[in-house]
């Protein structure tokens, strides 16, 4: 077994422990490592030690100490002075895990879970991580992964506002490898078509006006 690995395990175990993975949705990057498990013949490209959990319903989000739980595997919590928002960190991995979830209706910045106990980052265009998202079977424990239509459609929804450059063409390959995978499957061809139709019309038109601008055919 691969060293990133056993890290995903022990922070998945730290979740589970607390009794919060069931709330928490794999997002970003590290969602593609769960695709294997849905695809043949589907290879992970993960590159990040960034791992980002998406919280779809902080109110109602919690955990028995994860902070404690992390803490016992070796993570130091952090708070940013600047914005507020809790990340834990790995000296020994260099693992960083976030959170991520949706502003409030004053669209400020960060959202307090106290259930968590921790500051998750307010991200106005994470909200189809929550629309589409799968469960995968992974290490004895229940994974709920972001779709691999939802994660192809954020990336390129996003593509504009990342920085650096070379964050943009990580995640353009990552958009055209994992769409190959959706468009060759029937059901998750029909679902790219399906919530694609539902996202706002300005998301459509910045989606399309990325895809275009790579040569990326969606449909």
């Amino acid at each position: 077994m691969k060293s990133y690995e056993l890290e995903m395990i022990t922070v998945l175990k730290a979740f589970n422990e607390a009794g919060a993975l069931n709330d928490v949705i794999v997002s970003g990057s590290w969602a593609m490592y769960f695709y294997e498990y849905i695809f043949d013949n589907f290879i992970p490209r993960v590159e990040t030690t960034d791992l980002d959990f998406y919280l779809p319903n902080p109110k109602r989000t919690s955990g028995n100490n994860l902070s404690k739980k992390l803490s016992s595997y070796s993570y130091q919590r952090h708070n940013d002075y600047i914005t507020g928002k809790t990340t834990f960190l790995s000296l020994e991995s260099g693992f960083s895990i976030e959170f991520l979830s949706l502003p409030d209706r004053n669209m400020t910045p960060t959202i307090n879970v106290k259930g968590l106990d921790i500051v998750a980052e307010a991200l106005p265009k994470m909200a189809p991580a929550g629309w589409n998202f799968i469960q995968v079977k992974f290490n004895d424990l229940l994974v709920n992964v972001v779709s691999p239509v939802s994660f192809v459609l954020q990336k390129l929804l996003i593509n504009k506002e990342r920085k650096p450059e070379s964050k943009k063409a990580k995640d353009i390959d990552a958009v055209k490898y994992v769409l190959e995978f959706v468009k060759a499957s029937n059901n998750y061809n029909k679902e790219l078509e399906l919530s694609f139709n539902e996202y706002p019309k300005k998301w459509k038109k910045a989606i399309l006006d990325t895809a275009n601008s790579y040569d990326i055919k969606l449909f």
